[in-house]
């Protein structure tokens, strides 16, 4: 991706029918997502769940906005996913000392050793999936980039 030049990927796009990166960007992770779920359902947990834990993982408490920037989750979606983390002792929340308006999530002890248990078993299933890729380092740099 970063050896073409704008004006070729512009062509490129153009000569294609349809939307060819959304297509193949969707079905890619939708492919991943999948792998990585399999991981989750046998520890009992859901794709948002899992992104909760890791961007919860060697922080303090974290504010409900920020975490659902981590985790590109909804606020009452995030609301439930975080109820039930509380509900199984992963995590826990408290009221921020510094603005009694909001609270705080955290990690509690079970919820990073489920999280360093869990992310042993996602990193196979990455590495995995980049042994499938020509040029992983590249691809995960663009990706990175495009994401912000």
């Amino acid at each position: 991706m970063a050896s073409r030049g704008v004006e070729e990927t512009r062509a490129l796009a153009a000569s294609s029918p349809g939307t060819p990166l959304t297509g193949a960007l969707i079905r890619a992770a939708r492919a991943v997502t999948a792998r990585v779920e399999q991981v989750l359902a046998a520890e009992g947990l859901t794709l948002d769940q899992w992104l909760a834990l890791d961007a919860l993982t060697g922080r303090g408490g974290v504010a409900m906005t920020e975490l659902a920037d981590r985790t590109l989750t909804t606020g009452p979606t995030l609301t439930r996913v975080v109820d039930r983390l509380v509900g199984t002792a992963q995590a826990y929340r408290e009221v921020d000392a510094g603005d009694r308006r909001r609270v705080l999530v955290y990690l509690s002890a079970r919820g990073r050793a489920t999280h360093r248990r869990i992310a042993a078993r996602i990193g196979e299933v990455e590495a995995e999936v980049l042994t499938e890729l020509s040029a992983p380092d590249e691809l995960l740099a663009d990706l990175r980039r495009l994401g912000g």
